[in-house]
């Protein structure tokens, strides 16, 4: 670690300040990477034309004739099954995807093929938004189904739930051009690229029970929808990631290999050292990180072993070396957009104990993985059957315009992966571990985005600095969070649209952020 400890003394009668530092070395200035920059494309939706509004409107009409009643019945009972330190984490993981499920059924339609959730629209129209309430919950329970084979789920209405049927409906459904749930036709820059991923993923997920029990039929509708994305274009950022997780589960599936390498070869041109990416070149440097870059590439190496599985499970340890430090039993420094995606932080931890890495122990992972969930669901972060649009409770100053009621599902991912590899790996049945910060003080550079690390032992805080501005002007007024305006709020409300502010802190020249997380409160 690079402890830089300094004393200041001001003289009585004095106004100098005199500074002594005893690293008299001072480090080199910063030079980021450089990594070449494409213009970024015209998207449509983030530039609606009247017709596009009236489809917008549509679609608002199908969802509020389409959707269920708001199914809160076991909101309290999820909170307070979190606050219990005598249940294991493993029980509690149960617990949850049993929630999940259960009003997954309730809000989903057309055969499982889209889920209608209740909350804040996206940009996109409330159909996508519904596939994404399919798209998101899959993979939890494929995952789930990967490690108890087709036993019934019971909910937590003691129901019993088939998800091998459901898994099933929902694939034949989404992919039939003649069936209501249909995907439809994808597009360049198109959302459901990104959700054809998860939707591939679960499949791969659920072969044993889905796929490997359907006619050749079948597959080749399945298949055929999912081609669609070697024709798309995608923005150039961590969305190369999505077709190439759908390439590689083709491939695994059929044999097919359609794999855009060279979409993988720019994934690699954002890797900026130490494990970290920077999400596209004009790009920030955010927990999209944990659960956007590391998390498909973990699972492109558990398609494909012979992918790129010495670069995929290095810059893994080498991110987590260093990540870890970030964690507390109540909350993190968080930084950047998405914020509701909070609950998926400590997935890195859990690949690297899957991939035997040496940084970290399954007790450490256990722990962050555990408290995280704890710290956020206890204090009412999941409502009405899915995480909620905010840190705690829904707050439309945490909601991206292109986050959706049931976007807040991506905040699973830790979970999905604890799923698939906690029994393997040991995680369930570790030890729990001290976190860095439950054991002393510590303060130490990341050289790779130029930020500074602080952990304080005494208040279990941890702190990052980023020792750049993002911002060359500043004002306070720039780096508040705002709220939606009345104007704004009718208009989503009879348009279906989101008109929210953008409130990512690390565009609005915020540089320290602390696990007290603060600025969201």
């Amino acid at each position: 670690m690079n402890d830089v400890q300094a004393t200041a003394t001001v003289p009585d009668a004095k106004l100098n300040i005199e500074l002594t530092s005893l690293n008299t070395v001072l480090p080199p200035p910063y030079k980021a990477k450089h990594i070449s920059v494409t213009e970024r494309p015209m998207i449509a939706y983030e530039h609606p034309t009247a017709a596009m509004y009236m489809q917008l409107f549509k679609q608002r009409l199908v969802r509020l004739k389409m959707k269920a009643t708001t199914y809160s019945i076991n909101d309290a009972a999820i909170a307070e099954y979190f606050t219990k330190p005598e249940l294991s984490i493993e029980d509690k993981c149960q617990y949850l995807v049993r929630y999940v499920a259960e009003a997954f059924e309730h809000y989903s339609v057309w055969d499982y093929s889209h889920a209608y959730y209740p909350g804040r629209p996206s940009q996109q129209n409330a159909r996508t938004d519904a596939m994404e309430g399919t798209s998101r919950v899959l993979p939890t329970l494929a995952a789930w189904l990967s490690q108890h084979g087709a036993q019934p789920l019971i909910g937590l209405n003691d129901k019993p739930l088939n998800i091998v049927a459901m898994l099933r409906q929902a694939f034949l459904a989404g992919t039939d051009p003649h069936h209501a749930g249909y995907w439809g036709q994808l597009h360049d820059y198109d959302q459901r690229i990104c959700e054809s991923a998860d939707l591939a993923l679960a499949l791969w997920l659920s072969r044993e029970h889905v796929w490997q029990h359907m006619t050749t039929v079948e597959q080749t509708q399945i298949i055929t929808w999912f081609k669609q994305v070697n024709h798309c274009q995608t923005v150039d950022n961590n969305w190369h990631l999505f077709p190439l997780t759908v390439q590689l589960v083709i491939k695994a599936l059929t044999g097919e290999d359609s794999v855009a390498y060279d979409k993988y070869q720019r994934i690699k041109e954002f890797h900026v050292g130490d494990g970290w990416f920077r999400d596209g070149a004009k790009g920030n440097y955010d927990y999209y990180n944990a659960w956007g870059f590391h998390y498909s590439l973990y699972w492109l190496d558990q398609i494909d072993a012979n992918f790129d599985s010495d670069f995929i499970r290095q810059t893994l340890a080498d991110f987590v070396s260093q990540y870890r430090y970030l964690f507390t039993a109540e909350g993190l420094p968080f930084f950047g957009r998405s914020a509701c995606y909070r609950l998926a932080a400590a997935a890195p931890l859990i690949m690297a104990v899957d991939q035997r890495s040496e940084v970290i122990s399954a007790g450490e992972a256990q722990r962050a993985f555990a408290t995280s969930l704890e710290y956020f669901i206890s204090n009412g972060a999941m409502q009405h059957g899915a995480p909620t649009q905010g840190l705690f409770g829904d707050d439309t100053r945490l909601v991206d315009n292109y986050s959706g009621p049931a976007s807040s599902f991506w905040s699973l991912r830790a979970l999905n992966i604890a799923l698939f590899c906690g029994e393997r790996c040991g995680l369930w049945d570790a030890e729990q571990q001290p976190l860095p910060v439950e054991q002393g003080d510590f303060n130490f550079s990341l050289p790779a985005i130029n930020a500074q690390v602080m952990g304080v032992f005494e208040t279990k805080e941890v702190v990052v600095v980023f020792k750049n501005d993002y911002l060359s002007e500043q004002s306070p007024l720039l780096r508040r969070l705002e709220s939606q305006s009345s104007r704004q709020y009718w208009l989503e409300k009879i348009l279906g649209r989101a008109e929210r502010p953008k409130n990512n802190l690390l565009r609005k020249g915020i540089t320290c952020y602390s696990s007290k997380m603060s600025h969201f409160f």
